[in-house]
């Protein structure tokens, strides 16, 4: 009460508002989180679209490319692009969440294609917007892309509840009552983030401590809380490593 009350102005005691706890929100009462494979951001990239959804898409990639939260990729200019004197081109920039600063190597061909397209200044888009955008980008992409139909279960947000009783439908639901909606109904700018990361891991290039350095994570915890892999995805993961020549046998 003390806190709704402080939220809606009725006091100003910033010390009673400070012993507020907040209620902590478990996996289980999340929408789902997802990740785009590299063969799903190879096929967006090179999806032929023009003017706004050009724009969103490019802006989108450049976050998934980077793994940077949306107030950063959305943010950079020609200011944040340098070379090594090694040669390595980086992005630099100080997150505007944390204010920690991040070095980037621009490793994927892609990201340097998009970023020479801009002249290196990468224009911004609205948070709202882009949401919007790109779900209905990843929808169209969806009829090429099967992957991105495929139905996960979820938790609806208030806004999709309301939207779904004022056209008068009920949610989707699979054989155990959860709401499932399409794989691209579930992306968000900060998709763009999880990906990236959890892209990264896949790869098994880089230690956690290099990726960490990339995407701005002070705690190992908090960093592998970003990869969004499935249970499958994780028993596949450990059967390559278990049988690593099994794939040139099939």
């Amino acid at each position: 009460m003390i806190n709704a009350a402080f939220i809606d102005g009725v006091h100003d005691n910033q010390r009673a508002a400070s012993l507020i706890v907040k209620r902590k929100i478990e996996d289980r009462e999340k929408a789902v989180e997802i990740y785009l494979t590299e063969s799903e951001l190879q096929a967006l990239y090179e999806m032929p679209l023009t003017g706004k959804n050009d724009h969103i898409r490019d802006v989108f990639l450049i976050g998934c490319y980077t793994c940077q939260r949306v107030s950063d990729y959305n943010n950079l200019n020609a200011d944040c692009f340098e070379t090594t004197r090694r040669g390595t081109r980086i992005i630099r920039i100080v997150q505007q969440k944390t204010k920690t600063e991040v070095t980037i190597p621009i490793l994927n061909d892609n990201l340097i294609a998009i970023c020479e397209k801009y002249g290196y200044n990468i224009p911004r888009a609205n948070e709202q917007v882009l949401n919007r955008y790109i779900k209905n980008i990843l929808k169209d992409l969806s009829e090429t892309v099967p992957t991105l139909k495929e139905k996960v279960p979820t938790k609806l947000t208030m806004k999709q509840k309301e939207a779904l009783k004022k056209e008068g439908k009920e949610a989707e639901t699979d054989f155990n009552g959860n709401v499932i909606v399409p794989r691209y109904a579930c992306v968000t700018s900060h998709t763009a983030r999880r990906t990236g990361i959890t892209n990264m891991y896949l790869s098994h290039k880089y230690t956690i401590v290099q990726m960490m350095h990339v995407s701005g994570h002070k705690t190992q915890k908090t960093f592998m809380d970003y990869i969004k892999l499935s249970s499958d995805e994780i028993a596949d993961e450990i059967d390559a490593i278990a049988n690593p020549t099994k794939a040139d046998v099939f």
